[in-house]
């Protein structure tokens, strides 16, 4: 009698065991799924359509402003005007 209990008592602690492992290869399975996921979407917006993620750093960074100037007067060694800027 005593030896059935103990046969049992492996078989049980073995199941237990193939369990566990097969929810860890499953955990495992989701983990490498989701990597390779983001791995290729970081791969798609990277390197094959990288032109929307310049445009909108473009937009950030750079910005186009008007700036009306007036060219400066050129003039001789004495100081007398040699040609002087006219506001068109």
């Amino acid at each position: 009698m005593k030896a059935a209990a103990k046969t049992q008592k492996p078989k049980r602690q073995e199941e237990h065991a193939n369990f566990i492992s097969w929810r860890f290869a499953l955990l495992c399975g989701c983990i490498l799924l989701a990597l390779a996921f983001l791995l290729g979407r970081v791969a798609w917006l990277q390197v094959i359509s990288p032109d929307m993620l310049v445009k909108e750093g473009d937009m950030r960074s750079l910005r186009v402003q008007q700036v009306s100037t007036s060219r400066g007067m050129i003039t001789d060694r004495s100081g007398r005007p040699l040609a002087v800027s006219v506001p068109v």
